[in-house]
């Protein structure tokens, strides 16, 4: 009788690992909102959504250019801005859809992502 509650044992904690490996691989890799994405750095973090891209400052870096430019390097948007604590920033994105690259330049600073629409 022992013999078959260990086997019976044993049999349960197979199927109990087992089905949760693969409920961790189901959801490697899922966004949990198709329209909201984040991509965090150490002193920006990006938000992006159908229509706005928001940059959240997290610390003072003092003068910053934003550039935004398409695939061919033709600038879409420009700014510069004086970040002298934590703040957003935000930037319509209305119409995009083409791959573009997000660059935040400044004495504290040298961030280049790319941007999928």
């Amino acid at each position: 009788m022992n013999g078959m509650k260990r086997i019976l044992f044993l049999t349960l904690l197979s199927c109990v690992g087992l089905c949760t490996h693969v409920m961790a691989e189901e959801k490697k890799g899922d966004l949990d909102k198709e329209e909201e994405r984040s991509i965090s750095h150490d002193p920006v973090k990006v938000e992006m959504s159908e229509s706005m891209l928001t940059l959240h400052f997290m610390r003072s870096l003092g003068e910053v250019s934003i550039w935004i430019v398409d695939d061919r390097g033709t600038l879409v948007y420009e700014e510069s801005l004086l970040i002298s604590s934590a703040q957003s920033y935000c930037v319509p994105m209305i119409n995009c859809t083409e791959n573009l690259r997000l660059i935040i330049l400044g004495d504290n600073i040298d961030l280049e992502l790319p941007i999928f629409y």
